[in-house]
Order: C-alpha cells, then structure tokens, then sequence
C-alpha cells in the first residue's frame, strides 16, 4: 500500500485477505504468501470497507465516492455499481450473498446483490452511521451512528426492533463497529 489501510477482511475459506486503503485501491493477498494477488482501482476516493461474498465468488467494497461496488473476486471485473448521495461508510453481504447493506450519511440501505437496484432505506439515525451489518440468518441488520445509539431492525420491514443509546465519554461520536453472534437470536 502506499496510503494508510481503513479495512481489511479475511475470504471465507481463509486463503486470501482483502484490504481497503486511501489510495482509493483494494487488493487481494495470499494468506499465507502476503503476495498480492489482485489489485481493484476503479473507486476515485478512499476505499472505506471490502469484504469478500460468503461463497468468495464476489468482492465488496464502499467508498468517500459515493459508491459501492461489486467485483468478480477471480479478476476484479467490475459487475454493479451502487449509487449514493454521500460517501459510503460501510457495506457488507447477507448470509446467502443475495442481499447488500450499506452504510451512508444518516441511513441504512439493503440492495439486491444480483441486479444491483436499492430495495429499502432504513431511517432513523440522526447523525451519520459509521457500520453496519446482517445478522447471520439475514433476517436482522445492526447498525452504529455518530449520534450515539446502534439499532437493530428488521431486515424484511425495515422497522426498528431495537435501540441502545451509549452514554460513554472516551468516544464522543459514539460506536464504530458492530456486529451478531454467529448464531444470531429469536
């Protein structure tokens, strides 16, 4: 790299790694080389998030572009495109890989993987969110924002189910990472 790494994340079978950097790149290393492998450079700002589809066929990655995008992780072709009004802070796939969550200004935003068009927007944060993420059996999504609470809603509704304020001092904009136990909760 030659800009600072904002994220990083293991392929699902643990053989490569991908990283997301301020050089507005991502890159995909051996694991166990530290070589790298692939390098995907079509983002025009900082790379933010990446992460690799749970069946490793697809690359993941948000920017300061204002957009996400979707990547063969073979070859790094670009497949989709989503757009957003501000520069995206996180994203993530659901369990089956057929559904996205994004991150950007003060929403939530779940996407259909395949044909890449939005399918709701998750209002209610008040300040910008900084994560979030699909619970592992995709019926729930977290989120984390600067105003100081995570929510958890539901993923086919969009109605909040959850909310938890933090009134912490040694961070003043609140979380930045959230996440489900691996086998989520009824």
């Amino acid at each position: 790299h030659t800009s600072y790494v904002l994220g990083c994340a293991f392929s699902p079978n643990g053989r490569r790694i991908i990283t997301a950097d301020l050089d507005n790149k991502a890159r995909v290393w051996g694991a166990e080389t530290g070589e790298c492998q692939l390098i995907i450079g079509e983002h025009t700002h900082d790379v933010k998030c990446c992460c690799f589809s749970h069946d490793s066929k697809y690359i993941l990655t948000s920017s300061w572009d204002h957009t996400a995008r979707i990547w063969k992780a073979t070859d790094g072709t670009l497949m989709n495109t989503l757009r957003h009004e501000a520069g995206v802070d996180s994203c993530a796939f659901s369990s089956n890989d057929k559904l996205i969550v994004t991150a950007c200004d003060n929403t939530v935003r779940i996407w259909d993987t395949q044909r890449g068009q939005l399918e709701r927007t998750l209002r209610g944060h008040t300040d910008i969110v900084i994560n979030s993420c699909f619970s592992a059996d995709g019926n729930r999504i977290i989120s984390v924002s600067c105003d100081r609470t995570a929510r958890i809603w539901d993923a086919q509704s969009g109605n909040v189910l959850s909310e938890f304020f933090f009134f912490f001092k040694f961070n003043p904009y609140g979380a930045f990472s959230c996440d489900f136990t691996p086998h989520s909760f009824s």
